[in-house]
């Protein structure tokens, strides 16, 4: 379904998007043509290579160059994902409020071109400080809305996940998290299960205003061989139990 926002006139929020990459050669060139064709035209990309093997980096300064809006770092150690994700988006920026931040997996793609206008449409109409949403992968779409029940006692933690791809959320909300809730007991960035550490608090102070976006917008890469999914998969779980069992936040009043 076309999004009814007006890409030459509406545009009310800059994306700042943020495809953390590591060895995803065979799939980085769709990952971010899928961002360069948006036809939104007020985004930001910053592409960080963990450190790859692979050919990820230069494929990725290959279209960084021909992009003006297109950053691209390169880790000379590998640091993980929530590491490297946090490095990008814990700064300044002139309205975090008129901010939206967009977290892409260097190994999956945005459905289509329209995908920054729907989100757009979805903030500007509810007055939401994060969405998540229906992806679609080798199993299907998939994707479910937290029911009512679990927004009004904040049980998240408690609940299914469900804050699945695409993860949007406004800058000032992100900046709202203790950056101490993402350290493991070991006083360590978790490397596995980060959306977890990422989405629940601020699925937490969002309360009501948060947004489940029926829309396929994602297109998640389940088929990667290296992906923690399929290699790291205790690990998932233990970190995933150590995330649900921190404090919780309390809900957060946001212009």
């Amino acid at each position: 379904m076309k999004s009814k926002i007006n890409p030459q006139k509406d545009q009310k929020f800059l994306f700042n998007i943020v495809v953390p990459v590591f060895n995803s050669e065979m799939y980085l060139e769709k990952c971010l043509n899928s961002i360069v064709k948006q036809t939104h035209q007020r985004f930001q990309v910053q592409v960080v290579d963990d450190c790859s093997s692979d050919s990820s980096y230069e494929i990725a300064n290959s279209i960084c160059e021909k992009n003006k809006n297109f950053k691209l770092f390169r880790n000379p150690r590998r640091i993980g994902s929530l590491n490297n994700i946090f490095n990008l988006l814990y700064t300044k920026i002139e309205e975090p409020s008129k901010t939206i931040d967009v977290i892409i997996d260097g190994d999956d793609y945005l459905y289509s071109s329209d995908v920054l206008n729907i989100i757009e449409e979805k903030y500007i109409k509810t007055n939401c400080l994060i969405t998540y949403g229906s992806h679609i992968s080798s199993k299907g779409v998939l994707g479910k809305k937290y029911p009512k029940i679990i927004r009004k006692l904040n049980l998240f933690r408690k609940y299914f996940w469900y804050a699945s791809h695409l993860k949007t959320f406004r800058h000032d909300l992100w900046l709202s998290i203790n950056p101490q809730d993402f350290l493991n007991k070991n006083r360590e960035y978790f490397s596995v299960a980060s959306d977890l550490a990422i989405m629940f608090p601020m699925l937490e102070m969002a309360g009501n205003r948060q947004e489940f976006i029926s829309e396929i917008l994602y297109c998640y890469n389940d088929k990667n061989p290296i992906s923690d999914h399929k290699i790291r998969r205790k690990e998932q779980i233990l970190s995933a139990k150590e995330i649900r069992q921190k404090k919780r936040y309390k809900r957060r009043i946001f212009n």
